[in-house]
């Protein structure tokens, strides 16, 4: 090649150095083979900041290495790059390590929320005193430490004694004072004398009428016992049930130390979730055996001289939708006068232990 070309590739390169008209762009984004004395952007980013009087020199310096042929060049002069991989990893690195990051700084942000004034213990039993039988669930639900309160035997103790006066008479046996010294399902007998000896209670109770309670809440709940007796109007008809639980079954085998506290749990009730249907009608009915079958649908119509009002009550092995041809057993009562649902906690709810 003539050295005319030569210096003028030279010229041309400290034209572009002295020029001041020329951008970034057009080092950047320029179309240039890759044997140009452009440093690559990775390479760049690695080593900093260059100041512009040496970067000048090195491009210079780079020019004149590739006035060479391109036949009189050996291969260590070609740079074969593997450089983005490594940083494709360092970004990858720098990713995981700022999401670690991000994850440490929600964790503190989240401490620093959550931080506030811890009371004692103490304190929350001295609230406690003070709390209506009403308002227990929303007390509980206060913090851990209320919740705590409400798991004691004291507590359940205090409730009683601050509603019980001496002359009351006609308590049931199971919530008179002797009672409450036994610790075993103490909280069950202490929710029952509530709704003796506490007036707005009890008031929600007494005040509901003969045709008032919805039967229809308890479909889909298992009938346990069914009975019937004669009563001062005519005949009354009783049906227990029990809503189905979804609590998993222990698989661990029971310890000395479970049944240690079995005698003593505080929350035994074997009538949880328990309700008694109590039908009073005016004649006598006979009634199918409907224990251990689910209840699927109620209907509540007007008898057939519209004085009273007809029961219908569909049992079946399992429950099912609305289609009256898969019930296998179908109890109709007549003539009925009052129909009442009571659940555990209620005054007249016959317990059978």
């Amino acid at each position: 090649m003539p050295r005319d070309g030569k210096k003028a590739k030279r010229r041309h390169g400290h034209g572009l150095l002295s020029s001041s008209d020329v951008s970034l762009l057009d080092f950047a984004d320029a179309r240039i083979p890759q044997s140009c004395g452009r440093l690559r952007k990775s390479v760049i980013s690695g080593m900093g900041a260059i100041p512009k009087t040496a970067s000048a020199q090195n491009i210079v310096q780079k020019e004149e290495e590739e006035t060479l042929s391109w036949f009189e060049k050996d291969l260590e002069d070609f740079v074969i790059g593997d450089e983005p991989e490594q940083d494709e990893e360092d970004e990858s690195g720098v990713k995981e390590s700022s999401s670690v990051n991000s994850k440490d700084l929600k964790k503190k942000k989240r401490e620093n929320c959550s931080g506030g004034i811890v009371y004692p213990a103490d304190l929350w039993f001295l609230i406690g005193k003070y709390v209506h039988p009403e308002d227990i669930g929303r007390f509980a639900g206060t913090c851990q430490a209320a919740r705590f309160v409400t798991h004691t035997s004291a507590f359940w103790r205090d409730l009683y004694v601050r509603y019980y006066g001496k002359g009351k008479d006609g308590l049931p046996e199971q919530v008179k004072p002797h009672s409450m010294e036994k610790l075993h399902g103490l909280r069950a007998r202490v929710i029952r004398a509530m709704f003796i000896l506490y007036q707005p209670l009890a008031q929600r109770v007494q005040s509901r009428g003969p045709m008032e309670d919805e039967p229809h809440l308890l479909i889909g709940h298992r009938c346990l016992l069914a009975w019937h007796q004669p009563a001062p109007k005519g005949w009354l008809f009783c049906f227990k049930f029990q809503k189905p639980s979804l609590q998993p079954l222990a698989s661990k085998p029971a310890t000395k130390i479970d049944i240690y506290k079995g005698y003593n749990d505080l929350f035994y009730n074997p009538e949880g979730g328990c309700s008694v249907l109590q039908v009073t009608c005016c004649h006598f009915a006979s009634v199918q055996a409907v224990m251990g079958l689910l209840m699927n649908q109620v209907y509540v119509t007007l008898s057939a001289g519209f004085r009273h009002h007809r029961l219908r009550l569909h049992f079946d092995s399992r429950y099912t939708s609305n289609n009256h041809s898969s019930s296998d057993t179908v109890v109709v009562l007549d003539d009925v006068i009052s129909i009442k649902v009571m659940k555990w906690w209620y005054p007249g709810y016959p317990f059978t232990s």
